[in-house]
């Protein structure tokens, strides 16, 4: 359900990548490229043809990204994308690299409260990394170990978000993680970008929708955040 009685001002906050060829990739994915297709010159209009994976920078998993059963990206429920979300700060308490437990989520929510519908947007520091090229983080991020994505699912947070390239842990063969909480109706949002670092502990309203392939696993999407006014 949306909370459609909350008031939000008209600052967006955009916490997408922007797709380029020279973009970084989860490894193993299709890199973007752009070709003319039609041109100004020849056809008197542009139309560019474009290749890339369906988990291309910021995107969504559909459920059957992972399961066998469930909604392709055309199907999910879009109000699971769009809501009130708590921006979450990880990034000095979790090496790169660490896995996000659920003692970490319970010791946060201490103090600041989360409801049921909530979104949590979880901010780790690599996507900064990642553009400052500091380290591999293709094959080196901050990841959500299987005991937190199960504290997800029991405090019924309708989606989380992170600023890595996937919440699993890289390498791992059988997406425990995903499984968990795709099985469940958890959305997920991947690849978000270091804007969050500026928004880390606020109570914002979060935008975030795929693009409808039919039958696909995912989709890039654009994400936005607003301020709430209470």
């Amino acid at each position: 359900m949306l909370n459609m009685t909350v008031k939000i001002s008209e600052k967006i906050y955009d916490i997408s990548h922007t797709i380029s060829k020279d973009m970084t990739v989860y490894p193993g994915d299709p890199e973007p490229d752009f070709m003319p297709y039609h041109t100004k010159e020849n056809d008197n209009f542009n139309v560019t043809k474009i290749i890339m994976g369906s988990h291309t920078g910021t995107h969504i998993d559909a459920q059957t990204h992972f399961l066998n059963y469930g909604n392709s990206i055309d199907k999910e429920p879009l109000n699971k994308f769009i809501g009130e979300c708590i921006i979450v700060d990880f990034s000095k308490k979790k090496k790169i690299g660490e896995g996000i437990t659920d003692s970490d989520l319970k010791s946060y929510f201490e103090s600041t409260k989360v409801k049921e519908n909530d979104i949590i947007l979880l901010y780790t520091g690599t996507s900064k990394d990642c553009y400052l090229g500091h380290m591999d983080t293709k094959h080196n991020f901050t990841f959500i170990e299987p005991p937190a994505a199960r504290w997800i699912v029991d405090n019924k947070i309708k989606c989380v978000g992170i600023d890595t390239m996937s919440i699993e842990k890289y390498g791992t063969k059988d997406g425990v993680c995903h499984d968990i909480l795709l099985s469940n109706g958890v959305g997920i949002i991947e690849n978000l970008n270091s804007n969050l670092e500026e928004l880390c502990g606020k109570r914002m309203f979060l935008v975030c929708l795929p693009l409808s392939f039919k039958g696909i696993d995912g989709s890039p999407s654009r994400a936005i955040l607003f301020d709430i006014d209470y």
